[in-house]
């Protein structure tokens, strides 16, 4: 039997299916919801297809034939085959919807996004997580392509062209010197003060460079760039060494062998917020969503400290 024939016969396997387990053509019709001449009709059309008669007459009813009876439970596999693989597609979706996959600065990968994960988790078991993290630009570039439901990212205060934002904190900058450095014990100081310093930062495309580079160009000054790193505790590391000093944001501990100076400029601070593509988010993004607001509202916030590894 060729692929066509297999196709026009497939739409009639319930019918062959219920009549083997009645035997019957007006109750196989009633457990289908079929008129019985419909039935009958298809009968015909199926011992056309196959060449050979499925039913015969037995008394005032029927019976299927040796032939029927040979090709029932192929019918019958076939129909579980196929509600197997609706199940296993509904199972698919239902995990699908209930995924949230999140890309995050890793500056807030120590401290914002696990507890986001417990909370979440507690409160609700079936939402699973896909988690990338990187620079700001990777984050948001991820958003954008429909990779990630979530961007957990600094600087979106205006939003990003074609991006829906709900800020969630603000963190300060500081200036982090080496211990020994003349403005060590300083209060606070200026980006202008700071014009004559090396500068070790982070490279372009991360959230904290951009901040850095803001600052200086409110300022009127040129940073003088030392070196461009890719992870804070490497720029910090590197201020501790003597070789610049750098802009971070604000630790309850400054890192070994540093101080931490503010800045007096109340614009010195990194905003932390949630990027999404606009439209209405699934119902499990918007769980997460709802979680990550009150996890991070006034008396509940965790701060980042300023030393995790961020990625390009």
């Amino acid at each position: 039997m060729n692929s066509e024939a297999v196709k026009a016969l497939l739409p009639h396997l319930p019918v062959l299916v219920a009549l083997g387990e009645v035997e019957h053509v007006t109750v196989a019709a009633a457990m289908l919801g079929m008129p019985q001449p419909t039935v009958s009709r298809i009968v015909r059309r199926l011992e056309k297809q196959l060449g050979t008669p499925l039913l015969e007459p037995d008394g005032r009813g029927v019976r299927l034939t040796d032939a029927g009876r040979t090709l029932v439970p192929y019918a019958q596999r076939a129909l579980e085959a196929v509600v197997d693989g609706l199940d296993a597609v509904r199972s698919q979706d239902r995990r699908t919807r209930a995924t949230v996959r999140i890309a995050f600065q890793t500056s807030l990968g120590e401290h914002l996004v696990p507890e986001l994960i417990r909370i979440v988790r507690t409160e609700d078991p079936a939402i699973r997580f896909v988690l990338s993290q990187g620079a700001r630009r990777t984050c948001l570039n991820t958003l954008v392509n429909g990779e990630a439901d979530i961007a957990l990212v600094s600087r979106l205060n205006p939003p990003p062209d074609g991006l829906t934002v709900t800020p969630l904190f603000e963190q300060p900058l500081v200036v982090l010197v080496p211990a020994e450095h003349p403005q060590a014990a300083s209060t606070s100081t200026t980006i202008r003060d700071l014009a004559s310093e090396p500068i070790i930062t982070l490279k372009p495309g991360y959230g904290l460079r951009g901040s850095v580079d803001d600052l200086f160009a409110r300022a009127g000054a040129l940073p003088t760039i030392a070196f461009e790193g890719e992870d804070l505790r490497t720029v910090s590391g590197l201020v501790a060494s003597g070789l610049g000093v750098g802009i971070m944001p604000a630790a309850d501990i400054p890192p070994p062998g540093c101080a931490q100076i503010r800045l007096d400029d109340p614009r010195a601070t990194r905003d932390i917020g949630a990027a999404l593509l606009p439209g209405a988010p699934r119902a499990a993004v918007t769980t997460v969503l709802t979680a990550l607001v009150a996890l991070t509202s006034t008396g509940n916030r965790h701060d980042e400290q300023p030393n995790p590894r961020e990625s390009p």
